[in-house]
């Protein structure tokens, strides 16, 4: 196969270039063309010139500028269609953002769906689109600008959806995405700006105080605070699942208090109200964290995942549709005011309404929050963060047992109980 010497390659790269042909990437498109079948024709037999002047002949009247021209406006309709395409993924994202943040500052439902939908589109369409137009209009020289740019810009995006979401990782995004603004993309652009200003103080004071703002930012995404805030939450609910273990073990009393009709009854319905909050707890955090009822049963409150998120166990303890159904709140107001009532009985008439007032299970007290009246359940548990929610249901089984102990200690400061008559 006949092969073009390096001579002729630059004269075929100066005959392009003397045509018109400016643009460094379509020069080196035409040329590879024009010496592939340039070496074709001296396959068949021809020379060197006449194969040139043959290829010439095949882009028409018009040449190689005409070559140029098309190429240019095929172009420019395709960088229309990309700004048009970037212009709606940018619209779309900016509106689900927005409407995304409204409905969670009014903690509207579907507002999780909308806030991840604008930050994927923002991160994963917008910004590669407007880069790939970027990169195509602008000199080689930019690149390293424009992608560290938005590489820093993309991170960024995802990092504050997943922190909106409470999604783990968001700490770690964050930090990259401003980290490579901070260290590429901005020295970059003001240094670039620097060497084309004629107020050269102007720009470097500019450059000083985006830098500035950078690192508070920076400083402001610190999760040490956040972490030591969760880790308190979460000594919280662990040390009130403790308190409601250690209260397990409570058969000595029951021996003591004997075998009544009353204390069987007090039994069953202080171990079906704690059953009851906690198949609450594990349906919750299966639900919201999305593992099943067996996972849900292990994960200790420091482990979960989504435990600032709250749409999920409002929705299904105040909505209780489908699946949900059993676990309305309702349920939980119902079977406390049972246990109350059970435990009340064990107390004489006369102690009955001092110790109704004593026991802390105000399930008919109304609340106020922002000014509105709220019942006892929605104060406790409506828009509530998972972490929250558990630590609260926690916290009624403790009562629970509480109650359930002191109401065991009287029966048996009883003399009947204290000194039950022989055989019984």
């Amino acid at each position: 196969m006949a092969e073009l010497n390096e001579h002729q390659i630059e004269l075929i790269s100066a005959y392009i270039r003397q045509h018109g042909v400016a643009q460094d990437e379509l020069h080196d498109d035409l040329l590879d063309h024009v010496c592939t079948s340039i070496e074709h024709k001296m396959d068949g037999g021809q020379a060197f010139e006449q194969a040139f002047a043959d290829t010439i002949k095949l882009f028409g009247p018009g040449g190689l500028k005409q070559v140029q021209q098309q190429t240019f406006e095929l172009l420019t309709e395709m960088n229309e269609t990309m700004k048009k395409v970037a212009f709606v993924f940018g619209l779309t994202s900016a509106f689900l953002l927005l409407a995304g943040t409204i409905f969670k500052l009014m903690h509207w439902p579907g507002a999780s769906i909308m806030v991840v939908l604008g930050g994927g589109i923002l991160s994963l369409l917008y910004l590669p689109t407007l880069l790939i137009h970027k990169l195509k209009e602008s000199p080689r020289g930019d690149a390293l600008q424009h992608i560290s740019g938005f590489v820093g810009l993309g991170l960024t995006a995802v990092g504050v959806t997943f922190k909106i979401m409470h999604w783990p990782g968001a700490g770690f995004l964050l930090i990259g995405g401003m980290t490579t603004l901070g260290l590429f993309y901005v020295p970059i652009y003001f240094f670039r700006q620097y060497k084309q200003s004629s107020n050269k103080p102007v720009t470097l004071s500019a450059a000083l105080v985006a830098m500035t703002c950078l690192i508070l930012v920076f400083a402001l995404t610190n999760m040490r605070t956040s972490s030591e805030m969760n880790r308190g939450l979460a000594l919280i609910s662990e040390e009130l699942a403790n308190a409601n273990d250690r209260y397990m073990e409570i058969d000595a009393l029951y021996e003591r208090a004997g075998s009544s009709e009353m204390v069987s009854a007090l039994r069953k319905n202080a171990s079906a109200t704690v059953a009851l909050l906690d198949a609450y707890k594990h349906h919750l955090i299966a639900y919201t964290e999305g593992v099943s009822i067996e996972e849900a049963k292990t994960i200790r409150a420091s482990a979960l995942n989504q435990r600032f998120s709250y749409d999920v166990p409002t929705h299904i303890l105040f909505r209780g549709e489908g699946e949900h159904a059993e676990f309305h709140i309702d349920r939980v107001v119902e079977a406390v005011e049972a246990f109350e009532a059970e435990v009340l009985g064990a107390y004489e008439p006369g102690l009955q309404a001092t110790m109704g007032e004593l026991l802390p299970f105000d399930t008919e007290k109304n609340y106020t929050i922002e000014g509105k009246q709220v019942d006892w359940a929605a104060y406790h548990f409506y828009k509530i963060p998972l972490i929250g929610v558990i630590s609260e249901l926690t916290n009624l089984q403790v009562n629970v047992r509480n109650a359930e102990m002191q109401a065991l200690l009287h029966i048996i400061s009883q003399p009947a109980a204290a000194d039950p008559p022989s055989g019984s």
